[in-house]
């Protein structure tokens, strides 16, 4: 059995990073091992001697000694943020070191990798929020803005980086890459995540029910020592073909394990009348409890203070405040702003993501509020549409909890994941589980492995343009018996594919659909279902889906455009009844192919490969069970393939009555 592996690539929705690591030289005058040629402009190391103002000699002395001066003299790809000496000079004051000098290599080989990332980035092409990339330390650098007053009074929003290092000077270039002046040193944490919530006095309350319930060990995890690639996998790539071109992957070269913790603060316990441990203890009872009456019907308190059993109230509230990938930003919970105001009708929906959680089975809800393409906040678990709350059909508007930065002064990165504040108490509640989510479910399929998430695999954009990159063995996917691949905005499967998926769970009991949004092309095979509980014997759903037409083309299908009905709306929602029981529903309106202001259509009424979504199966699904897809071609062909945007669950609740076109 070959192993499994996944590939992102060029598209529309979400991208992945490669974390590249290169050797360093063991002469730093040396050239870098492999690179023998030499720029006749200006490289990076050019750039920093041959500054008028001589602003980086304390710099340039740490990339010597880190031995990475003779890397950038060279040829390469390179962002480098160049601290000034004066930001040197704060930075010996603050760790009470006499000159630069007296920095260890160890100290070195850290503020040098901190400071470059091996791939060229400019920031105007940047939002706000973690870098596409990560830097030679594995960790993703986060930009954001702040107001500063310039010599002659005029006030100017510039760029920062880990929101303390103001850029100065940004996207000069250079001839192997890019250099951004910064007038501090950016800081990175060495500390795990658990270490960075419990230094922070704000959620000592927090802090202290996750120490009691026994997750240190579990979120000081880091790298992945089982995970191995070729260096010629992950730096030189593989050729791939697919979409009638042939196109390279490079494989992450590292798998790490990240951690997301949303933390209430002490304010806002005692804004709910919680004091003390024991005060947040009754609450989670109470509220869980609730949320799971008939097993602990049956189990009494028997569990409640059982702190490492998962049938542990406390513990169950614990986990539901983490996500099982790290997050650098807010931003970044959802799909790229720039992405968000070209291609969404947010008059319609709010960008939305669903994450299963730490707490096994469980989801949640971040969406993001777009007013006028403005960012107005992410919000967990809310439902209705923009800041109003109005436009989701019979549901009464439920604010949800806003997520907020922790302090610029205070640190919220360790070295395996990111903490945030929120606004008031996070809990999977019976009224969440039953009531808010329950809901159609739209889920991307580049959040369903959490070594997506943790490897930014929905931000990775470099000199304007989309990267791809190749997973080897990611979580929750596995291959029977060949290589698959991802595309930044959908599974794409290649060759005589069978692969087998770990399904996010339903929030409750009930009958649920489950849809995929396929592409269908020429090239695509004929692709067989299945979906069960046990991964061994998993029941196939329905006749196999054919790929190979359009929507219209196909027999199957029979697609329409709305403007066939010539504005007849009754006609429309009857062929699409008819449709959805021939076991497909059109594209969403509120997405759209291209930019929604020029060139693009929505994908209802696109008549391409984007268009249909399959319904699976509907069935009775459990929430306390975890549930497999299986996609396994049916016609043997080593040149199929096959590609799936998102995928949806969606409740009888919605389905059954007057499901919205969005």
């Amino acid at each position: 059995m070959k192993r499994t592996c996944l590939f992102l690539r060029k598209a529309l929705f979400a991208v992945a990073f490669s974390a590249l690591f290169v050797a360093c030289s063991d002469i730093w005058s040396e050239q870098h091992p492999g690179t023998y040629y030499v720029f006749q402009g200006q490289t990076v190391v050019d750039y920093l001697e041959q500054d008028t103002a001589q602003r980086f000699d304390s710099f340039l002395k740490v990339l010597k000694k880190a031995r990475v001066y003779g890397e950038l003299e060279t040829y390469g790809n390179y962002t480098c943020f160049a601290p000034t000496d004066r930001a040197f000079e704060k930075y010996l004051e603050s760790r009470n070191i006499s000159s630069v000098d007296s920095l260890s290599f160890e100290d070195c080989d850290t503020i040098a990798r901190t400071h470059l990332i091996n791939t060229t980035l400019f920031l105007k092409d940047q939002n706000e929020g973690g870098l596409p990339s990560v830097n030679r330390l594995n960790r993703f650098l986060v930009m954001g803005y702040m107001e500063d007053t310039l010599s002659n009074g005029i006030i100017k929003a510039r760029p920062t980086i880990n929101r303390e290092s103001i850029v100065i000077d940004d996207d000069d270039t250079v001839q192997n890459g890019v250099v951004h002046v910064v007038d501090n040193v950016i800081r990175v944490s060495g500390d795990y995540i658990y270490d960075i919530v419990k230094s922070n006095p704000k959620v000592s309350l927090f802090y202290n029910a996750l120490d009691l319930v026994c997750l240190q060990d579990s979120l000081q995890k880091w790298h992945d020592k089982t995970y191995s690639v070729s260096y010629d996998s992950a730096y030189e790539g593989i050729i791939k073909q697919g979409g009638g071109s042939d196109y390279t992957i490079r494989y992450v070269p590292e798998k790490n394990f990240g951690f997301t913790i949303m933390a209430e603060t002490d304010d806002v316990y005692r804004q709910h009348g919680i004091e003390t441990l024991e005060d947040l203890i009754d609450y989670a009872n109470r509220v869980y409890h609730d949320s799971y009456k008939m097993e602990y019907d049956a189990l009494g308190d028997k569990y409640d203070t059982i702190w490492s059993d998962d049938r542990c109230p406390l513990r169950r509230f614990v986990r539901y405040h983490i996500l099982p990938f790290s997050v650098p930003s807010i931003t970044n919970f959802n799909c790229r702003e720039d992405i968000i105001k070209a291609k969404v009708v947010t008059s319609l929906l709010d960008a939305e993501d669903y994450y299963e959680t730490y707490l096994p089975h469980s989801l949640m809800r971040f969406s993001r509020i777009m007013e006028t393409g403005d960012y107005n906040g992410v919000y967990i678990n809310r439902r209705g549409v923009g800041p109003d709350g109005a436009g989701e059909i019979g549901r009464d508007f439920y604010r949800g909890i806003k997520i907020t930065e922790v302090e610029a002064e205070t640190m919220n990165e360790g070295c395996n994941g990111y903490m945030f504040y929120i606004d008031d108490i996070l809990e999977y509640s019976d009224f969440i589980r039953n009531s808010v989510l329950d809901r159609r479910l739209r889920i991307d399929c580049c959040t369903l492995s959490p070594d997506f998430m943790t490897s930014g695999a929905r931000q990775k954009k470099t000199e304007s343009n989309y990267e791809g990159v190749g997973f080897l063995q990611p979580t929750n996917f596995h291959s029977f018996n060949q290589d698959y691949c991802m595309w930044v905005d959908g599974l794409d499967l290649q060759g005589n594919y069978d692969i087998m998926l770990k399904l996010p769970p339903v929030p409750h009991d009930g009958t649920w659909e489950l849809r995929l949004s396929y592409r269908g092309s020429a090239g695509c095979g004929v692709v067989q279902n299945y979906v069960g509980d046990d991964p061994l014997m998993l029941a196939p759903c329905g006749i196999p889906t054919d790929l190979r037409y359009s929507a219209a083309d196909n027999p199957n299908i029979r697609w329409k455009s709305d403007d066939d009905f010539n504005g007849d709306t009754i006609a429309i929602d009857a062929y699409d009844k008819a449709m959805h029981n021939r076991g497909y529903m059109k594209g969403p309106d509120s997405h759209y192919t291209g930019d929604m202001n020029s060139d693009g259509q929505t994908f209802r009424n696109y008549n391409g490969g984007l268009i249909a979504r399959r319904i699976i199966t509907t069935d009775y699904f459990k929430a306390d069970k975890t549930y497999y897809l299986r996609m396994r071609l049916v016609l043997e062909n080593p040149n199929a393939e096959m590609n799936f945007d998102y995928m949806e669950w969606c409740p009888k609740s919605i389905f059954a009555y007057k499901e919205d076109k969005h």
